[in-house]
C-alpha cells in the first residue's frame, strides 16, 4: 500500500525509486492508466509560460474533469491550488 506524504495528489505520476514502488507501475494500474506523456507535455508548456505555478496534481484534476465533460458527463466547479510532493512512503 502506498501511503503519501506531503499531500501529493499526483502520486500516480511519480516513478519507482529505491525507496518505494510507484502507483504508475502497480498491478491495478497496469494497462489501465495511459497518457503520461500528455501530462508531461502539458506541464512542460505550462512551465515555460509560468514557471513553478501549476502543479501536476491540478493538471490531472483538470484533465479528468475535461474528459468527463467531453464524453457527455457532468461539469463541476474545481478548486485549484494542489501541490506536488516529491516523495512517497510505503509505510502504513
Amino acid at each position: 500500500m502506498l501511503v503519501l506524504s506531503q499531500g501529493c495528489d499526483a502520486s500516480v505520476l511519480l516513478d519507482d525509486s529505491e525507496v518505494f514502488a510507484s502507483e504508475k507501475n502497480s498491478g491495478p494500474n497496469s494497462n489501465s492508466i495511459r497518457g503520461f506523456e500528455v501530462i508531461d507535455e502539458i506541464k512542460s508548456k505550462l512551465e515555460e509560460a509560468c514557471p513553478e505555478t501549476v502543479s501536476c496534481a491540478d493538471i490531472l484534476a483538470l484533465a479528468a474533469r475535461g474528459s468527463t465533460i467531453l464524453s457527455g458527463g457532468p461539469s463541476w466547479e474545481l478548486p485549484l491550488g494542489r501541490r506536488d510532493a516529491t516523495q512517497a512512503s510505503l509505510g502504513g
